[in-house]
């Protein structure tokens, strides 16, 4: 767990107020009166940062991942109705944006994602998605549609008996392409998945911290040797402040660096490719009353930028 500048210090000015020199000279206390003090302040103190470490306990709920929705996978705040994302493209700082697409996605009440229509830059309708659930709140199966109503894309899931992920099919129009089985541990984390195209099956194992969290991520090859290996650093929040990207023999490809600020807004996500020597900045701003960002700005190391621009709906 990574150290988080989210919390403040004031028990540590108390210490240093407590403790002052000048004040200690001053006084020309001597050691029988002084020990005696410093022992009753320094159990004082003691006490205030048992008490606000409790407290703070209490305030920080740190939800695992098997136990997320789809609101909170994306670190959206609120109970969220309908976000609409708009693309938009500049050559740079000084040029005009240029509309690239537009994306609408629906949720239900309890944070769950029910449908997504996507738009071109001209407004034309692209495709819709349509998310289905069953009575637990599980994923039934999804379905991809073209302007014309015709199904591209589809996914169906199935469930264990203890009605946890056991797996998935994805369909290209009426094509089976791709078979994800899973298996879980007691609580329904995934622990392993394998992806089957036909040709070859990719291995990933999954691992977590002591908050449900993952922690790590293992690809393997379909020989069985380590490919890539992906590690997730998070604050005293539960938020990722770091990610990394190592091929199988430790050198690191990708990294993720994300910061938020005191309230766990996002504020900037910065990626380097050392492979490709390529870096990207992402900055959020206009943050809304839930703390959900409503622009986001993403610059190229070639000063180009990409900007997205959000208005959400709350129920």
């Amino acid at each position: 767990m990574i150290a988080s500048n989210k919390l403040n210090s004031k028990n540590f000015k108390l210490m240093e107020k407590i403790f002052e020199k000048p004040f200690i000279n001053k006084q020309k206390i001597t050691m029988r009166v002084l020990y005696p003090l410093v022992i009753v302040l320094f159990t004082l103190f003691l006490g205030c940062i048992i008490t606000s470490c409790k407290n703070k306990k209490h305030e920080i709920t740190i939800t695992p991942d098997y136990a997320k929705n789809h609101l909170q996978k994306s670190h959206l705040f609120g109970n969220i109705k309908e976000i609409r994302t708009t693309s938009y493209y500049q050559y740079d700082s000084t040029s005009t944006l240029i509309t690239l697409s537009s994306v609408t996605q629906y949720y239900s009440p309890d944070g769950f994602l029910l449908k997504v229509i996507t738009h071109d830059e001209n407004g034309e309708l692209v495709s819709t998605q349509h998310i289905f659930y069953h009575k637990n709140a599980k994923e039934n199966y999804w379905v991809i549609s073209d302007t014309d109503g015709k199904m591209t894309d589809s996914c169906y899931y199935e469930y264990d008996m203890n009605g946890f992920i056991a797996e998935e099919k994805r369909w290209s129009a009426d094509s089976l392409f791709l078979i994800t089985t899973y298996k879980t541990d007691g609580v329904g984390n995934v622990i392993e998945l394998k992806r089957n195209n036909n040709v070859f099956t990719l291995t990933n194992t999954i691992i977590y911290n002591m908050h449900g969290l993952v922690s790590k991520i293992e690809e393997y090859e379909p020989s069985g040797k380590l490919f890539k290996y992906i590690t997730i650093e998070y604050d005293n929040y539960g938020d990722e402040v770091n990610r990394r990207v190592f091929r199988g023999n430790g050198y690191m490809l990708e990294y993720t660096y994300t910061q938020y600020n005191e309230k766990g807004h996002l504020l900037k996500v910065i990626y380097e490719n050392s492979m490709h020597q390529f870096r990207e900045t992402y900055t959020y701003s206009n943050h809304d009353a839930q703390g959900n960002w409503l622009t986001e700005k993403r610059e190229n190391i070639d000063h180009s930028i990409y900007t997205r621009k959000r208005e959400i709906i709350y129920y």
